[in-house]
Formats: C-alpha cells, sequence, structure tokens
C-alpha cells in the first residue's frame, strides 16, 4: 500500500522530473560537443529535447490538478456569496473534467494511427507514436485528477474556495 500511495503523490512529478532533468543534460552535452574544436555536435539531441518537453507538458495535466495550480479566472467567484461560489467551483471542475474525458480517445485514436502508419522519427529513428501516446496519458491524468479534486472540493473541509 506505500507503493500506491507514493504513486498516488508523486507520479506526476517524478516524471516530470526525469523529463526535465533529461533536457538539461543533454542540452548541456549539446553545448559541449559545439563548442569543442575537435568534435561535431550530435543530430538527435533537438529532437530528443523536444519530445521530453511535449511529454513533460501532457504529464502535467495531472501534476497540475493535483497541486492546485491550474489556470482559472476566479474574481466571479471571489464577489458571489458563499453557496453560488461553491456551485461554480464545481461547474469549473465538471466542465474540466469533461474535456479531459473528452479528449482521451481523439488523443488515443492519433497515436494509434501514429502506430498503424510505422513512422519514425527524422533524427533519432523511433517510432513518432511513443510521442503521440503521452497525449492520451496525460488527459487520462488530468481526468483521474480532475475527479479526485471534485471529491476533495465536495467533501474535504477547509479546502479552499476555487
Amino acid at each position: 500500500m506505500k507503493v500506491f500511495k507514493w504513486l498516488e503523490e508523486n507520479l506526476e512529478e517524478c516524471i516530470c522530473v526525469i523529463f526535465l532533468i533529461a533536457i538539461t543534460c543533454i542540452t548541456f552535452l549539446q553545448i559541449v560537443l559545439r563548442n569543442l574544436p575537435f568534435t561535431t555536435s550530435l543530430r538527435w539531441p533537438e529532437e530528443f529535447c523536444r519530445y521530453c518537453f511535449v511529454a513533460s507538458a501532457f504529464i502535467s495535466m495531472g501534476y497540475c490538478y493535483r497541486k492546485n495550480c491550474v489556470l482559472a479566472v476566479d474574481i466571479l467567484s471571489q464577489h458571489l456569496p458563499k453557496f453560488l461560489a461553491k456551485i461554480l467551483g464545481i461547474l469549473n471542475r465538471l466542465v474540466s473534467i469533461a474535456f479531459y474525458g473528452y479528449m482521451i480517445m481523439p488523443a488515443w485514436g492519433v497515436a494509434m494511427n501514429a502506430m498503424t502508419r510505422h513512422q519514425l522519427s527524422p533524427a533519432m529513428q523511433i517510432p513518432i507514436w511513443i510521442l503521440y501516446i503521452f497525449a492520451p496519458i496525460g488527459f487520462g491524468l488530468g481526468f483521474l485528477r480532475g475527479i479526485q479534486d471534485l471529491i476533495k472540493y465536495l467533501f474535504v473541509k477547509n479546502k479552499t474556495e476555487a
């Protein structure tokens, strides 16, 4: 059970940290190799870093929801009575959950279409579906974290109203 609790609290954060460390290290390596007089630069780091950045952006959807740092315009809810602000908060969360839930299937379709085409990335020659699979994973994490946030918003006391 400790493993599941750790995953619940740290999954997205660890994945994003790994991607961002990889981006930093590979970019540094590329800069060093470009500036050494006897070495040529590599041709794959730009593509690798781009893919890591895109993957971390999709994975961060769930992370942002879990950490309650999703962009929101809350000026209206600040000026409403508490009851109406609570209803607006519920509607906001339901719309987000519906969006994430809706986007899972189209994103999955794009990833599966890329898989059937056997397209490879230009520099690294890896299957392009590996990049595309992060979209449905990210929307799925956003969907799950949105449901968790809605449950906390409805049933946990001392939750900041948003």
